[in-house]
């Protein structure tokens, strides 16, 4: 899709297997997106997974309704945050 994100994840939600967000780095658009997909969870398919890449200096942990974070891994100066459904609600 050639538009803006946050403009796109205002629209009719459709249901994704994967959702990668890797936006440019130090501007906390990564959390802006990840707190924008929580408000509107049909995004994400039941068993899906939201996959973030972000510098390491730019992670804060969230609170969430939807969402949790499962698993990070680092590479070098990139981390990368794996979020699913809470087990309970799967």
């Amino acid at each position: 899709m050639r538009q803006d994100a946050f403009r796109f994840l205002r629209g009719a939600p459709r249901e994704f297997d994967f959702i990668y967000v890797a936006p440019p780095q130090y501007a906390g658009l990564w959390a802006k997106a990840l707190q924008a997909l929580d408000a509107a969870p049909g995004w994400l398919a039941e068993d899906g997974e939201i996959i973030v890449q972000i510098d390491p200096s730019e992670f804060q942990a969230l609170t969430l309704k939807n969402f949790e974070l499962v698993e990070e891994r680092k590479y070098g100066k990139t981390l990368v945050c794996f979020y699913q459904r809470p087990e309970d609600e799967v």
